[in-house]
């Protein structure tokens, strides 16, 4: 009996006709598959369903061998760090924007499913980043990045950043991003970061804003102990895990970043390119000029 949990953005409103297909799916199955629901008691979703059990989320993930996301990338982020070490499969169904994490389109999750029972899929382990933070004794861990900002403050920070304890660059910006591959097309890319194939085994370390025109984004290998040193005028600084504030800290904190030794599990059906995503969702290299009036096809 496989026990399958189901976490969503209530907002969104997809969900209850997706809830609705699932809970008449899962009537042609009620003697191989468990379905536990958690709904995080919204007021967007009364109705009772035949065929799953609502439990509050600390159930579901203890007793869950693959957990569906409906949502966006938003809720496959806040899925993992709420999954941590346990490393349970997530199946994302993207009803967001964009969707590089959760691929699987709504139309494709009775059919994703059918597959997951049938053991046709198979797993994406993607990295993750993790910090320590030593004075504080407290450890996180983050799918896209971590950042180090300056809290709200008009001046820049200086941020002593160090490789393998060595001395990389004195920062002053507004901020450093600390990005894993698959956070290399969010926030790292829109300061103007490269982006990275997520099975390439490397972090990136990117200023926002640093006043040099020599600081550049900085690739490193994801065995690297990254250690920053952070100083402000202000009284703290902010650490960002995937775009949610974790801390202030004080002038002078030092933060420990390293490659975790845990992964997300992603379930694939279907292999799929990552460039191939990239030409679908950011429209990579789509040439936005009339072909129809100028093209090198043209000449022979």
């Amino acid at each position: 009996m496989k026990t399958i949990g189901i976490v969503l953005n209530p907002r969104k409103k997809q969900v209850i006709p997706l809830l609705d297909a699932c809970d008449e799916w899962a009537q042609h199955y009620k003697d191989k598959i468990s379905f536990l629901l958690c709904t995080y008691d919204s007021p967007y979703i009364r109705k009772q369903y035949n065929h799953f059990t609502t439990v509050p989320e600390a159930d579901l993930l203890k007793q869950s061998d693959l957990i569906v996301t409906l949502g966006g990338d938003g809720t496959i982020l806040r899925t993992v760090q709420a999954v941590g070490k346990k490393e349970t499969p997530i199946l994302g169904v993207n009803l967001g924007g964009l969707g590089f994490l959760a691929e699987t389109s709504p139309e494709q999750l009775i059919p994703h499913m059918e597959a997951y029972l049938q053991e046709s899929y198979f797993i994406e382990a993607r990295s993750l980043f993790a910090c320590y933070v030593p004075d504080r004794k407290v450890n996180y861990f983050a799918f896209n990045d971590f950042v180090i900002d300056k809290a709200g403050f008009s001046r820049v920070i200086e941020i002593m950043t160090y490789v393998n304890g060595s001395l990389l660059n004195s920062y002053v910006a507004d901020a450093l991003i600390l990005s894993t591959p698959s956070g290399s097309t969010g926030y790292s890319l829109s300061a103007g970061g490269p982006i990275v194939i997520p099975e390439t085994n490397v972090f990136i370390i990117n200023p926002i804003c640093p006043h040099s025109l020599t600081n550049r984004p900085v690739v490193v290998p994801s065995t690297s102990k990254i250690t920053l040193k952070v100083y402000t005028e202000h009284k703290e600084v902010s650490l960002f895990r995937d775009g949610q504030l974790v801390e202030n800290y004080p002038s002078g904190i030092t933060l420990e970043l390293y490659k975790a030794d845990f992964k997300v599990r992603l379930v694939k059906v279907k292999p799929h390119s990552f460039f191939e995503t990239l030409r679908n969702k950011l429209h990579w290299g789509e040439d936005f000029r009339d072909k129809n009036r100028w093209t090198y096809h043209n000449f022979k």
